[in-house]
């Protein structure tokens, strides 16, 4: 037997909201549970219009309206309530006429349930789907593409744009052990293109902060107030929040993803997990983009290196050489100028020998000292080096008639067993730098223009050599043996006789003469091989004023029964670059000045004064005789070897006194030749004058 139920008891049970309103809302009955549910008291609810108070949209109450009363029952219809604090409540409502005991219609009957939770877990479900769809598009666009800069980046910036909002993205892509963030961005008006802003330091850029601090960092307001260099490229004040993951490949950090909000506070926590996401998949992109282009490089290079091999070959000049390093260099590292550089560290110099650019004539009439200037700088140190501004560097030595354009630039040595013998530059554009890939493709090219400079001089020297081994056997098996000769006749013409008769002594006395000749001439041949071996690096400051000094005042001793007469006008001191051996050259100058005049009252004028050639200083010493001086067809050959001033036979002499002149004045890296000293009358003696550099060092 079943007992009576109370419905009345059982309505205020309920946990679902029942309520019984008019077509317009009014409320005709509510249980506790719908005031519960909706956040009201029991007597603030029975106030209330459904229409007007409870329900979000008036329009999804008069639709259940509308199908009630096409006499349809509802049921799981979804209708959004208000709370009493205002907040939105979902609800899930079955509904039915009411009618009273005789059938007329006294409202509707409406059962009311909260599923807030369920719609919230539906949401969240529905956005993690379509989350992964996204996340799926972007994992299957970094896994078709090879190259981030040509479609990729554009694709991956459309699915990003799904899910998170942003002003501007870039991605920042640093070299392998390099000095730069390359910061790249979607192109404005372009599907499918990107483009470079351009190069910026690592030092305090994105990239370096999230290194050091390995996290991401998110920026809620007044971003574009921060010091990082890649805003330096970009329209920073316009952005207020920000938000930056690192691009990680095999535990590396390749970069940074960024992306901008101009709105402060735009992103949170669940944002950053996205934007980490998205980085995760175009890392490897981006990690097999570097490594790609890496070998292609190194496939470009090595080609390029295997040509210009063949070319260098072929070349038989140094001009030569300069253009097959030039020519195949830019098809690996592209450059707008590039200038090669000698140095000459006997006259502490550095000079152009071969340009390319708008501005090659500038840079060749340009030559410059080892103590000024980026050139010099690196010579002396011998290592590479990387300006990203060449012309904010406090060493650079401007160049007349080249504007200050702030290049980037990239300087070589060219490095020899021997040590550096020049310079390689290369110029770009500011904001287009150099990197390390660069640097060491630069390299392998400045080592083959050192090899193929250097082989280029070993077969100059040994050209010179074998002139050097021909003069040398000239003297041992000509000169020599003649000399010899002579004196062995001599010898045997009193060999036979034991008494020695004033005949036979003259004969002695000429074999004596020539056997003194003999061991001047091999002093001279050693006096030369000194002179070809010497470093010009050894040498060091000498006091030119002195030695003239010591030779005026000795020059008498040497040729007895001669009245000398010598003036002297020449500075207290005068150093000059070079060793004990400049003594020797005018030992000798001044010596063919007393045995080639007439005269027996010899006059000589030595004069020495401070000159200036190409920038440089030298001291310039020139000694004036007045003997029977030297027509102007002989000056050209004077100085070369066996040549004699006046072939006189009471005059002794080899006929390479001139030539070790020439020889010492060429290593000091200075020069010397002959005039008249009455210009145009040759005959009233000679002035012969020597040029050697200033001990001094100057900067350009």
């Amino acid at each position: 037997m079943t007992s009576p139920i109370d419905s009345g008891a059982l309505l205020t049970e309920l946990s679902d909201g029942v309520f019984v309103s008019s077509k317009e809302g009014e409320i005709l009955y509510a249980n506790p549970a719908l005031a519960m549910i909706l956040g009201y008291t029991e007597d603030e609810l029975a106030r209330r219009n459904v229409s007007k108070d409870l329900v979000e949209r008036v329009l999804d109450w008069k639709a259940l309206v509308s199908l009630l009363e096409q006499g349809s029952i509802v049921e799981d219809y979804e209708i959004k309530f208000k709370r009493a604090d205002g907040g939105p409540i979902c609800c899930s409502v079955s509904a039915s006429n009411f009618r009273d005991s005789t059938g007329a219609l006294i409202g509707l009957a409406v059962a009311l349930r909260d599923i807030s939770t369920r719609k919230g877990l539906e949401n969240d479900l529905r956005e993690k789907a379509f989350r992964i769809d996204v996340m799926n598009k972007i994992a299957r666009i970094a896994s078709a593409e090879t190259d981030l800069r040509k479609h990729a980046l554009v694709n991956v910036c459309t699915e990003l744009s799904k899910l998170i909002s942003f002003d501007a993205l870039t991605v920042g892509i640093t070299e392998e052990n390099g000095r730069h963030v390359e910061v790249i961005t979607p192109e404005d008006n372009e599907v499918s293109s990107t483009k470079s802003l351009g190069f910026v330091p690592l030092d305090g850029s994105i990239v370096e902060k999230i290194r050091m601090g390995k996290t991401p960092m998110l920026v809620q307001k007044d971003a574009g107030r921060k010091r990082f260099s890649e805003f330096a490229v970009l329209d920073a004040e316009a952005f207020s929040s920000m938000m930056c993951i690192p691009l990680m490949s095999r535990g590396k950090i390749l970069g940074s993803v960024n992306v901008y909000h101009k709105n402060p506070g735009a992103y949170n926590m669940e944002f950053l997990d996205i934007l980490q996401m998205v980085a995760d998949q175009v890392s490897g992109l981006i990690d097999n983009m570097i490594l790609l282009n890496s070998l292609e490089k190194r496939v470009r290079t090595q080609e390029a290196m295997v040509r210009t091999g063949a070319e260098l070959q072929k070349a038989t000049s140094d001009e030569q050489i300069y253009s097959v390093i030039a020519s195949n260099l830019k098809h690996v590292v592209p450059f707008t100028e590039l200038s090669f550089y000698m140095v000459d560290w006997a006259k502490r110099l550095v000079f152009p020998v071969y340009a390319m650019g708008p501005f090659k004539d500038e840079v060749m009439s340009n030559p410059g000292t080892l103590d000024e200037g980026v050139v010099g700088s690196i010579a002396k140190k011998g290592k590479a080096e990387f300006m990203d501004d060449v012309d904010s560097d406090p060493r650079t030595a401007q160049i007349p008639g080249v504007p200050k354009d702030h290049n980037s630039m990239l300087a070589i040595p060219l490095a020899t067993s021997d040590g550096v013998i020049g310079i390689l530059e290369l110029y770009r554009p500011k904001g287009q730098v150099f990197t390390i890939s660069d640097l060491e493709a630069g390299q392998l090219f400045a080592q083959q223009a050192s090899v193929a400079l250097m082989n280029a001089r070993v077969m100059a020297n040994l050209h010179e050599a074998k002139k050097e081994i021909e003069m040398l056997n000239d003297l041992m098996f000509h000169d020599i043996n003649n000399f010899n000769f002579a004196t062995l006749n001599y010898v045997q013409m009193i060999a036979g006789d034991p008494l020695i008769s004033a005949e036979n002594k003259a004969h002695l006395e000429k074999s004596l003469h020539l056997i003194k000749q003999t061991a001047d001439l091999i002093e001279n041949v050693k006096k030369l091989t000194k002179i070809g071996i010497m470093d010009p690096r050894d040498f060091v400051p000498v006091d030119l004023s002195q030695i003239l000094r010591k030779i005026s005042a000795g020059l008498e001793n040497s040729f007895p029964g001669r009245e000398l007469s010598i003036g002297l006008d020449i500075p207290e001191t005068c150093f000059v670059m070079a060793n004990t051996l400049v003594e020797e050259l005018f030992v000798n100058l001044l010596s063919n000045s007393v045995k080639y005049d007439p005269h027996q009252e010899v006059d000589i004028d030595i004069a020495c004064a401070k000159v200036s050639e190409d920038g440089r200083d030298y001291w310039k010493v020139c000694i004036a005789d007045r003997g029977n001086g030297i027509p102007d067809s002989k000056k050209p050959e004077l100085f070369q070897r066996h040549m004699r001033l006046r072939p006189d036979a009471k005059v002794p002499g080899t006929g390479l006194g001139l030539s070790i002149c020439k020889a010492l004045a060429d290593k000091f890296g200075g020069s010397i030749w002959v005039e008249d000293r009455v210009p145009g009358k040759y005959e009233l003696g000679a002035r012969f004058c020597v040029t050697l550099p200033a001990a001094v060092q100057f900067g350009r």
